[in-house]
Protein backbone atom coordinates (compact mmCIF):
# COMPACT_ATOMS: atom_id res chain seq x y z
CA UNK A 1 0.00 0.00 0.00
CA UNK A 2 1.42 3.36 -1.04
CA UNK A 3 2.33 6.09 1.38
CA UNK A 4 -0.28 8.79 1.93
CA UNK A 5 0.77 12.03 0.28
CA UNK A 6 0.87 15.00 2.67
CA UNK A 7 -0.48 13.15 5.76
CA UNK A 8 -0.42 16.30 7.91
CA UNK A 9 -2.55 18.14 5.36
CA UNK A 10 -5.07 15.27 5.47
CA UNK A 11 -5.00 15.40 9.27
CA UNK A 12 -5.70 19.13 9.47
CA UNK A 13 -8.37 18.86 6.77
CA UNK A 14 -10.01 16.14 8.87
CA UNK A 15 -10.08 18.67 11.70
CA UNK A 16 -11.75 21.22 9.43
CA UNK A 17 -14.27 18.57 8.36
CA UNK A 18 -15.75 18.70 11.88
CA UNK A 19 -17.76 21.58 10.40
CA UNK A 20 -19.36 19.15 7.95
CA UNK A 21 -20.07 16.74 10.83
CA UNK A 22 -21.84 19.51 12.74
CA UNK A 23 -24.01 20.39 9.75
CA UNK A 24 -24.83 16.80 8.77
CA UNK A 25 -25.57 15.59 12.30
CA UNK A 26 -27.99 18.37 13.19
CA UNK A 27 -30.56 17.86 10.46
CA UNK A 28 -30.89 14.12 11.05
CA UNK A 29 -30.82 14.05 14.84
CA UNK A 30 -33.49 16.75 15.10
CA UNK A 31 -35.64 14.98 12.54
CA UNK A 32 -35.46 11.90 14.76
CA UNK A 33 -36.25 13.47 18.12
CA UNK A 34 -39.36 15.14 16.67
CA UNK A 35 -40.79 11.63 16.24
CA UNK A 36 -39.98 10.54 19.82
CA UNK A 37 -43.03 10.27 22.08
CA UNK A 38 -41.34 11.97 25.05
CA UNK A 39 -40.28 14.97 22.93
CA UNK A 40 -43.77 15.27 21.41
CA UNK A 41 -45.34 15.12 24.90
CA UNK A 42 -42.99 17.78 26.30
CA UNK A 43 -43.11 20.22 23.39
CA UNK A 44 -46.46 19.41 21.78
CA UNK A 45 -50.03 20.16 22.84
CA UNK A 46 -52.63 17.79 24.25
CA UNK A 47 -55.29 16.71 21.75
CA UNK A 48 -59.00 16.03 22.51
CA UNK A 49 -58.36 12.28 22.44
CA UNK A 50 -55.65 12.56 25.09
CA UNK A 51 -52.67 12.17 22.77
CA UNK A 52 -50.02 14.82 22.13
CA UNK A 53 -48.98 16.39 18.83
CA UNK A 54 -46.68 19.18 17.71
CA UNK A 55 -48.53 21.70 15.56
CA UNK A 56 -47.40 22.40 12.03
CA UNK A 57 -46.36 25.95 12.99
CA UNK A 58 -44.23 24.78 15.93
CA UNK A 59 -42.73 21.98 13.85
CA UNK A 60 -41.89 24.50 11.17
CA UNK A 61 -40.28 26.98 13.56
CA UNK A 62 -38.27 24.45 15.56
CA UNK A 63 -36.92 22.80 12.42
CA UNK A 64 -36.23 25.83 10.27
CA UNK A 65 -34.95 28.51 12.65
CA UNK A 66 -31.51 26.94 12.64
CA UNK A 67 -31.37 27.88 8.95
CA UNK A 68 -31.87 31.55 9.87
CA UNK A 69 -28.84 31.30 12.16
CA UNK A 70 -26.90 29.46 9.44
CA UNK A 71 -27.67 32.22 6.95
CA UNK A 72 -26.44 34.94 9.32
CA UNK A 73 -23.43 32.82 10.29
CA UNK A 74 -22.40 32.15 6.69
CA UNK A 75 -22.74 35.84 5.75
CA UNK A 76 -20.71 36.93 8.78
CA UNK A 77 -18.05 34.29 8.11
CA UNK A 78 -16.28 36.42 5.46
CA UNK A 79 -15.54 39.46 7.68
CA UNK A 80 -14.80 37.16 10.64
CA UNK A 81 -12.30 35.19 8.56
CA UNK A 82 -10.67 38.40 7.36
CA UNK A 83 -10.38 39.83 10.87
CA UNK A 84 -9.84 36.76 13.08
CA UNK A 85 -8.31 34.32 10.63
CA UNK A 86 -9.49 30.76 10.03
CA UNK A 87 -8.57 29.61 13.54
CA UNK A 88 -10.37 32.57 15.10
CA UNK A 89 -13.49 31.75 13.09
CA UNK A 90 -13.26 28.10 14.18
CA UNK A 91 -12.98 29.17 17.82
CA UNK A 92 -15.97 31.51 17.63
CA UNK A 93 -18.13 28.97 15.80
CA UNK A 94 -17.28 26.25 18.34
CA UNK A 95 -18.23 28.45 21.31
CA UNK A 96 -21.47 29.53 19.62
CA UNK A 97 -22.38 25.93 18.74
CA UNK A 98 -21.78 24.83 22.34
CA UNK A 99 -24.03 27.57 23.72
CA UNK A 100 -26.82 26.73 21.25
CA UNK A 101 -26.59 22.99 21.94
CA UNK A 102 -26.56 23.41 25.73
CA UNK A 103 -29.69 25.58 25.58
CA UNK A 104 -31.51 22.83 23.69
CA UNK A 105 -30.26 20.10 26.01
CA UNK A 106 -31.23 21.73 29.33
CA UNK A 107 -34.72 23.00 28.46
CA UNK A 108 -37.87 21.15 29.40
CA UNK A 109 -41.34 22.00 28.03
CA UNK A 110 -40.21 25.39 26.68
CA UNK A 111 -40.12 25.32 22.89
CA UNK A 112 -39.02 28.97 22.77
CA UNK A 113 -35.68 28.00 24.30
CA UNK A 114 -35.42 25.18 21.76
CA UNK A 115 -36.01 27.70 18.97
CA UNK A 116 -33.54 30.21 20.44
CA UNK A 117 -30.93 27.49 20.96
CA UNK A 118 -31.29 26.39 17.36
CA UNK A 119 -30.80 29.92 16.05
CA UNK A 120 -27.60 30.26 18.11
CA UNK A 121 -26.42 26.80 17.04
CA UNK A 122 -27.13 27.83 13.45
CA UNK A 123 -24.73 30.77 13.80
CA UNK A 124 -21.95 28.34 14.70
CA UNK A 125 -22.88 25.88 11.95
CA UNK A 126 -23.02 28.69 9.38
CA UNK A 127 -19.55 29.95 10.29
CA UNK A 128 -18.26 26.35 10.32
CA UNK A 129 -19.76 25.50 6.93
CA UNK A 130 -18.25 28.58 5.26
CA UNK A 131 -14.84 28.46 6.94
CA UNK A 132 -14.10 24.73 6.67
CA UNK A 133 -14.08 24.45 2.83
CA UNK A 134 -12.17 27.74 2.66
CA UNK A 135 -9.49 26.41 5.03
CA UNK A 136 -9.26 23.06 3.23
CA UNK A 137 -8.87 24.80 -0.13
CA UNK A 138 -6.10 27.05 1.24
CA UNK A 139 -3.92 24.41 2.92
CA UNK A 140 -4.32 21.54 0.42
CA UNK A 141 -1.78 21.19 -2.42
CA UNK A 142 -3.34 21.49 -5.87
CA UNK A 143 -3.01 17.79 -6.71
CA UNK A 144 -5.11 16.65 -3.73
CA UNK A 145 -7.39 19.66 -3.29
CA UNK A 146 -10.18 18.15 -5.40
CA UNK A 147 -10.44 14.86 -3.50
CA UNK A 148 -10.27 16.66 -0.14
CA UNK A 149 -13.10 19.05 -1.06
CA UNK A 150 -15.15 16.18 -2.51
CA UNK A 151 -14.90 14.39 0.84
CA UNK A 152 -16.96 17.22 2.38
CA UNK A 153 -20.21 15.61 1.24
CA UNK A 154 -18.94 12.19 2.34
CA UNK A 155 -18.23 13.53 5.83
CA UNK A 156 -21.75 14.98 6.01
CA UNK A 157 -23.18 11.59 5.08
CA UNK A 158 -21.17 9.73 7.73
CA UNK A 159 -22.31 12.16 10.45
CA UNK A 160 -25.91 11.65 9.33
CA UNK A 161 -25.58 7.90 9.90
CA UNK A 162 -24.15 8.56 13.38
CA UNK A 163 -27.19 10.71 14.18
CA UNK A 164 -29.60 8.07 12.85
CA UNK A 165 -27.93 5.31 14.90
CA UNK A 166 -28.01 7.34 18.13
CA UNK A 167 -31.68 8.21 17.57
CA UNK A 168 -32.45 4.53 17.03
CA UNK A 169 -30.70 3.68 20.29
CA UNK A 170 -32.54 6.22 22.45
CA UNK A 171 -36.03 6.46 20.95
CA UNK A 172 -37.37 3.64 23.15
CA UNK A 173 -36.41 5.44 26.38
CA UNK A 174 -39.36 6.81 28.31
CA UNK A 175 -37.48 9.68 29.97
CA UNK A 176 -36.14 12.96 28.60
CA UNK A 177 -32.86 11.12 27.97
CA UNK A 178 -34.46 9.90 24.72
CA UNK A 179 -33.98 13.33 23.14
CA UNK A 180 -31.38 14.87 25.46
CA UNK A 181 -28.74 12.26 24.59
CA UNK A 182 -28.86 12.83 20.80
CA UNK A 183 -28.87 16.58 21.44
CA UNK A 184 -25.89 16.45 23.82
CA UNK A 185 -23.82 14.21 21.53
CA UNK A 186 -23.67 17.16 19.15
CA UNK A 187 -21.33 18.84 21.66
CA UNK A 188 -18.61 16.39 20.62
CA UNK A 189 -17.82 18.27 17.41
CA UNK A 190 -17.24 21.80 18.80
CA UNK A 191 -15.47 20.36 21.87
CA UNK A 192 -13.02 18.53 19.59
CA UNK A 193 -12.39 21.85 17.85
CA UNK A 194 -11.54 23.50 21.17
CA UNK A 195 -9.28 20.61 22.22
CA UNK A 196 -7.21 20.44 19.03
CA UNK A 197 -7.35 24.03 17.77
CA UNK A 198 -4.06 24.98 19.47
CA UNK A 199 -2.06 22.48 17.37
CA UNK A 200 -3.72 23.34 14.06
CA UNK A 201 -1.79 25.76 11.80
CA UNK A 202 -3.39 28.97 10.64
CA UNK A 203 -3.99 29.35 6.91
CA UNK A 204 -0.66 30.38 5.32
CA UNK A 205 -2.60 32.50 2.85
CA UNK A 206 -4.26 34.53 5.63
CA UNK A 207 -0.93 34.91 7.46
CA UNK A 208 0.77 36.21 4.32
CA UNK A 209 -2.10 38.64 3.71
CA UNK A 210 -1.48 39.98 7.23
CA UNK A 211 2.27 40.25 6.53
CA UNK A 212 3.11 37.56 9.08
CA UNK A 213 5.87 35.95 6.99
CA UNK A 214 7.54 34.14 9.90
CA UNK A 215 4.32 32.47 11.02
CA UNK A 216 3.47 31.67 7.39
CA UNK A 217 6.83 29.93 7.06
CA UNK A 218 6.14 27.91 10.22
CA UNK A 219 2.63 26.95 9.09
CA UNK A 220 3.87 25.71 5.70
CA UNK A 221 6.62 23.68 7.35
CA UNK A 222 4.09 22.05 9.68
CA UNK A 223 1.78 21.19 6.77
CA UNK A 224 4.69 19.49 4.99
CA UNK A 225 6.37 18.08 8.08
CA UNK A 226 6.57 14.61 6.50
CA UNK A 227 8.81 15.96 3.71
CA UNK A 228 12.27 16.43 5.22
CA UNK A 229 13.54 18.24 2.11
CA UNK A 230 10.67 20.72 1.93
CA UNK A 231 11.40 24.45 1.91
CA UNK A 232 8.53 26.96 1.92
CA UNK A 233 10.19 29.66 -0.21
CA UNK A 234 8.48 28.69 -3.49
CA UNK A 235 5.05 28.33 -1.87
CA UNK A 236 5.40 31.65 -0.07
CA UNK A 237 6.37 33.38 -3.34
CA UNK A 238 3.37 31.78 -5.08
CA UNK A 239 1.00 32.89 -2.31
CA UNK A 240 2.43 36.42 -2.42
CA UNK A 241 1.97 36.59 -6.20
CA UNK A 242 -1.59 35.27 -5.94
CA UNK A 243 -2.46 37.80 -3.26
CA UNK A 244 -1.08 40.58 -5.44
CA UNK A 245 -3.28 39.54 -8.36
CA UNK A 246 -6.24 39.23 -5.97
CA UNK A 247 -5.65 42.78 -4.71
CA UNK A 248 -5.71 44.11 -8.28
CA UNK A 249 -8.98 42.32 -8.96
CA UNK A 250 -10.55 43.58 -5.74
CA UNK A 251 -9.88 47.18 -6.81
CA UNK A 252 -12.14 46.56 -9.81
CA UNK A 253 -14.73 44.62 -7.81
CA UNK A 254 -18.15 46.15 -7.20
CA UNK A 255 -21.43 44.90 -5.74
CA UNK A 256 -23.30 47.11 -8.20
CA UNK A 257 -21.69 45.28 -11.12
CA UNK A 258 -23.48 42.09 -10.08
CA UNK A 259 -26.75 43.79 -11.01
CA UNK A 260 -25.82 46.20 -13.82
CA UNK A 261 -23.18 44.21 -15.73
CA UNK A 262 -24.89 41.45 -17.80
CA UNK A 263 -21.74 39.28 -17.70
CA UNK A 264 -21.42 39.47 -13.92
CA UNK A 265 -25.18 39.02 -13.54
CA UNK A 266 -24.99 35.80 -15.55
CA UNK A 267 -22.24 34.51 -13.26
CA UNK A 268 -24.44 35.18 -10.23
CA UNK A 269 -27.35 33.33 -11.84
CA UNK A 270 -25.17 30.32 -12.67
CA UNK A 271 -23.39 30.20 -9.30
CA UNK A 272 -26.34 30.89 -6.99
CA UNK A 273 -28.64 28.89 -9.26
CA UNK A 274 -26.60 25.74 -8.66
CA UNK A 275 -27.24 25.81 -4.90
CA UNK A 276 -30.88 26.83 -5.29
CA UNK A 277 -31.47 24.03 -7.81
CA UNK A 278 -29.74 21.62 -5.43
CA UNK A 279 -32.18 22.36 -2.60
CA UNK A 280 -35.61 22.88 -4.17
CA UNK A 281 -36.01 19.33 -5.51
CA UNK A 282 -37.42 17.96 -2.25
CA UNK A 283 -34.30 16.47 -0.70
CA UNK A 284 -34.75 18.44 2.55
CA UNK A 285 -38.16 16.78 2.96
CA UNK A 286 -36.35 13.56 3.74
CA UNK A 287 -33.39 15.09 5.59
CA UNK A 288 -35.25 17.33 8.05
CA UNK A 289 -38.48 15.33 8.34
CA UNK A 290 -37.43 11.86 7.21
CA UNK A 291 -38.20 10.06 10.47
CA UNK A 292 -41.48 11.93 11.02
CA UNK A 293 -42.46 11.21 7.41
CA UNK A 294 -41.59 7.50 7.73
CA UNK A 295 -43.71 7.38 10.88
CA UNK A 296 -46.61 9.15 9.12
CA UNK A 297 -46.71 6.66 6.23
CA UNK A 298 -46.94 3.76 8.66
CA UNK A 299 -43.49 2.19 8.59
CA UNK A 300 -42.97 -0.21 11.50
CA UNK A 301 -39.54 1.12 12.48
CA UNK A 302 -38.91 4.60 11.05
CA UNK A 303 -35.67 4.98 13.02
CA UNK A 304 -34.21 1.80 11.50
CA UNK A 305 -35.33 3.01 8.08
CA UNK A 306 -33.36 6.23 8.59
CA UNK A 307 -30.22 4.19 9.29
CA UNK A 308 -30.77 2.13 6.12
CA UNK A 309 -31.39 5.22 3.98
CA UNK A 310 -28.30 7.07 5.21
CA UNK A 311 -26.14 3.96 4.91
CA UNK A 312 -27.11 3.76 1.24
CA UNK A 313 -26.30 7.46 0.97
CA UNK A 314 -22.75 7.00 2.30
CA UNK A 315 -22.05 4.29 -0.26
CA UNK A 316 -23.48 6.47 -3.03
CA UNK A 317 -21.41 9.52 -2.07
CA UNK A 318 -18.27 7.38 -1.79
CA UNK A 319 -18.82 6.04 -5.31
CA UNK A 320 -19.53 9.59 -6.53
CA UNK A 321 -16.19 10.79 -5.08
CA UNK A 322 -14.37 7.92 -6.81
CA UNK A 323 -16.08 8.76 -10.11
CA UNK A 324 -15.44 12.50 -9.83
CA UNK A 325 -14.35 14.04 -13.16
CA UNK A 326 -14.84 10.69 -14.94
CA UNK A 327 -18.51 11.15 -15.84
CA UNK A 328 -19.56 14.25 -17.83
CA UNK A 329 -21.58 16.35 -15.41
CA UNK A 330 -24.21 17.67 -17.81
CA UNK A 331 -25.68 14.26 -18.83
CA UNK A 332 -25.17 13.03 -15.24
CA UNK A 333 -27.20 15.89 -13.77
CA UNK A 334 -29.90 15.64 -16.46
CA UNK A 335 -30.29 11.91 -15.81
CA UNK A 336 -30.31 12.07 -12.02
CA UNK A 337 -32.66 15.07 -11.95
CA UNK A 338 -35.12 13.17 -14.15
CA UNK A 339 -34.84 10.20 -11.77
CA UNK A 340 -35.57 12.46 -8.81
CA UNK A 341 -38.50 14.11 -10.56
CA UNK A 342 -40.05 10.74 -11.48
CA UNK A 343 -39.50 9.32 -7.98
CA UNK A 344 -41.08 12.23 -6.15
CA UNK A 345 -43.95 12.31 -8.66
CA UNK A 346 -44.72 8.68 -7.86
CA UNK A 347 -44.62 9.50 -4.13
CA UNK A 348 -47.25 12.16 -4.82
CA UNK A 349 -49.38 9.72 -6.84
CA UNK A 350 -49.37 7.18 -4.00
CA UNK A 351 -50.86 9.85 -1.74
CA UNK A 352 -53.84 10.55 -4.02
CA UNK A 353 -56.25 8.09 -2.32
CA UNK A 354 -55.96 10.20 0.83
CA UNK A 355 -56.52 9.08 4.40
CA UNK A 356 -54.15 6.70 6.14
CA UNK A 357 -51.40 5.35 3.89
CA UNK A 358 -51.48 1.55 3.74
CA UNK A 359 -48.47 -0.50 4.80
CA UNK A 360 -47.83 -1.61 1.23
CA UNK A 361 -48.03 1.93 -0.12
CA UNK A 362 -45.70 3.10 2.65
CA UNK A 363 -43.05 0.58 1.61
CA UNK A 364 -43.38 1.57 -2.03
CA UNK A 365 -43.11 5.26 -1.08
CA UNK A 366 -39.93 4.73 0.92
CA UNK A 367 -38.45 2.75 -1.99
CA UNK A 368 -38.83 5.76 -4.26
CA UNK A 369 -37.51 8.02 -1.51
CA UNK A 370 -34.35 5.89 -1.49
CA UNK A 371 -34.09 6.31 -5.28
CA UNK A 372 -34.45 10.08 -4.84
CA UNK A 373 -31.72 10.25 -2.17
CA UNK A 374 -29.40 7.98 -4.16
CA UNK A 375 -29.78 10.07 -7.32
CA UNK A 376 -29.24 13.29 -5.36
CA UNK A 377 -26.08 12.12 -3.64
CA UNK A 378 -24.54 10.68 -6.78
CA UNK A 379 -24.77 14.02 -8.55
CA UNK A 380 -26.30 17.10 -6.95
CA UNK A 381 -24.89 16.48 -3.47
CA UNK A 382 -21.20 16.82 -4.39
CA UNK A 383 -21.61 18.77 -7.65
CA UNK A 384 -23.84 21.61 -6.45
CA UNK A 385 -21.07 23.22 -4.40
CA UNK A 386 -18.48 22.49 -7.09
CA UNK A 387 -20.51 24.23 -9.80
CA UNK A 388 -21.25 27.21 -7.54
CA UNK A 389 -17.54 27.65 -6.89
CA UNK A 390 -16.50 27.22 -10.53
CA UNK A 391 -19.06 29.70 -11.83
CA UNK A 392 -17.85 32.39 -9.41
CA UNK A 393 -14.93 33.62 -11.50
CA UNK A 394 -13.31 36.96 -12.19
CA UNK A 395 -12.94 40.13 -10.22
CA UNK A 396 -16.15 39.63 -8.18
CA UNK A 397 -15.47 36.00 -7.27
CA UNK A 398 -15.83 36.41 -3.49
CA UNK A 399 -18.99 38.48 -3.77
CA UNK A 400 -20.61 36.06 -6.23
CA UNK A 401 -19.84 33.06 -4.03
CA UNK A 402 -21.11 34.86 -0.91
CA UNK A 403 -24.44 35.47 -2.67
CA UNK A 404 -24.56 31.81 -3.75
CA UNK A 405 -24.04 30.57 -0.18
CA UNK A 406 -26.68 33.01 1.11
CA UNK A 407 -29.12 31.72 -1.52
CA UNK A 408 -28.37 28.18 -0.37
CA UNK A 409 -29.38 28.89 3.23
CA UNK A 410 -32.44 30.88 2.17
CA UNK A 411 -33.53 27.98 -0.05
CA UNK A 412 -33.04 25.48 2.78
CA UNK A 413 -34.97 27.69 5.21
CA UNK A 414 -37.91 28.28 2.85
CA UNK A 415 -38.12 24.54 2.10
CA UNK A 416 -37.96 23.44 5.73
CA UNK A 417 -40.29 26.20 6.95
CA UNK A 418 -43.03 25.51 4.41
CA UNK A 419 -42.94 21.70 4.50
CA UNK A 420 -45.04 21.15 7.67
CA UNK A 421 -47.67 23.55 6.35
CA UNK A 422 -47.86 21.74 3.03
CA UNK A 423 -47.93 18.29 4.58
CA UNK A 424 -50.21 18.94 7.56
CA UNK A 425 -52.01 22.30 7.33
CA UNK A 426 -52.77 21.97 3.61
CA UNK A 427 -53.45 18.28 4.23
CA UNK A 428 -51.42 17.23 1.21
CA UNK A 429 -49.58 14.40 2.95
CA UNK A 430 -47.53 12.42 0.41
CA UNK A 431 -49.18 14.52 -2.34
CA UNK A 432 -46.61 17.17 -1.34
CA UNK A 433 -44.51 15.25 -3.87
CA UNK A 434 -46.40 17.04 -6.66
CA UNK A 435 -45.10 20.41 -5.38
CA UNK A 436 -41.52 19.17 -5.58
CA UNK A 437 -42.15 17.57 -8.97
CA UNK A 438 -42.83 21.07 -10.28
CA UNK A 439 -39.71 22.41 -8.57
CA UNK A 440 -37.67 19.56 -10.08
CA UNK A 441 -38.68 20.97 -13.47
CA UNK A 442 -36.94 24.22 -12.46
CA UNK A 443 -33.84 22.24 -11.47
CA UNK A 444 -33.95 20.44 -14.82
CA UNK A 445 -34.23 23.77 -16.66
CA UNK A 446 -31.22 25.08 -14.74
CA UNK A 447 -29.15 22.07 -15.82
CA UNK A 448 -30.20 22.43 -19.45
CA UNK A 449 -29.49 26.15 -19.76
CA UNK A 450 -26.75 26.79 -17.18
CA UNK A 451 -24.58 23.69 -16.68
CA UNK A 452 -21.63 23.33 -19.02
CA UNK A 453 -18.64 20.98 -19.04
CA UNK A 454 -15.68 22.69 -17.38
CA UNK A 455 -13.67 19.70 -16.12
CA UNK A 456 -10.01 20.50 -16.69
CA UNK A 457 -10.79 24.09 -17.71
CA UNK A 458 -8.88 26.97 -16.19
CA UNK A 459 -10.60 29.90 -14.49
CA UNK A 460 -9.42 32.03 -17.42
CA UNK A 461 -11.24 29.78 -19.89
CA UNK A 462 -14.47 29.84 -17.85
CA UNK A 463 -14.21 33.62 -17.61
CA UNK A 464 -13.83 33.67 -21.40
CA UNK A 465 -17.05 31.67 -21.84
CA UNK A 466 -18.94 34.24 -19.79
CA UNK A 467 -17.28 37.24 -21.40
CA UNK A 468 -18.09 36.09 -24.94
CA UNK A 469 -21.59 34.82 -24.12
CA UNK A 470 -20.96 31.19 -25.09
CA UNK A 471 -24.09 29.10 -24.26
CA UNK A 472 -23.42 26.56 -21.49
CA UNK A 473 -24.34 23.61 -23.70
CA UNK A 474 -21.53 24.67 -26.11
CA UNK A 475 -18.75 24.88 -23.53
CA UNK A 476 -17.56 21.32 -24.10
CA UNK A 477 -16.99 22.11 -27.80
CA UNK A 478 -14.72 25.09 -27.22
CA UNK A 479 -10.97 24.69 -27.93
CA UNK A 480 -8.75 24.45 -24.88
CA UNK A 481 -6.14 27.11 -24.25
CA UNK A 482 -3.48 24.46 -23.86
CA UNK A 483 -4.21 22.79 -27.20
CA UNK A 484 -1.98 23.17 -30.23
CA UNK A 485 -2.02 26.52 -31.96
CA UNK A 486 -4.35 28.01 -29.36
CA UNK A 487 -2.73 30.79 -27.38
CA UNK A 488 -4.18 32.93 -24.63
CA UNK A 489 -4.21 35.89 -26.97
CA UNK A 490 -6.73 34.13 -29.21
CA UNK A 491 -9.33 33.40 -26.50
CA UNK A 492 -11.62 36.20 -27.55
CA UNK A 493 -11.27 35.44 -31.25
CA UNK A 494 -12.00 31.72 -30.78
CA UNK A 495 -14.89 32.10 -28.35
CA UNK A 496 -16.36 35.00 -30.25
CA UNK A 497 -16.39 32.99 -33.48
CA UNK A 498 -18.14 30.01 -31.93
CA UNK A 499 -20.77 31.71 -29.82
Amino acid sequence: MGKIKCPYVWLFCAFAALGACQYGYDGVYFSGIQAMSTFVQHFGTRQPDGTYAISASDLSLMSSMINVGELVGSLSAAPLNDFLGRKGAFLLSAITAIVGTVLQAITDHDKNIIIGGRVILGLGVGIFSSTSPLYIGEIAPTEIRGPLLSCWQLTISVSQIIAAVINRGTESLTTTASYRIPTTVQLVFPLLVLVFLYWVPESPRWLMRRSKETRCDSALRLLHKDDKEYTPDADMASIQSSLGAEAELSMESSWLDLVKDPIERRKVMYSAGALIAQQINGIQWFYYFGTVFSQAIGLDDPFLMSIIVFSIQVVTVFVAVLCANRIPRRPLLLTTTLMMMLSIFIVGCLGIPGGVVSGTSGKVIISFVIIEITAFNFAWGPLGWTIASEMAVGRNRNKIYAIAVACFWVSVWVTVFTLPYLYYSANLGPKTGFVYTGLCCITLSYVWFCVGEVTGRSMEEIEGFFREGVPARMWSRQPRLGSANVGKGRVKEIYGGLS
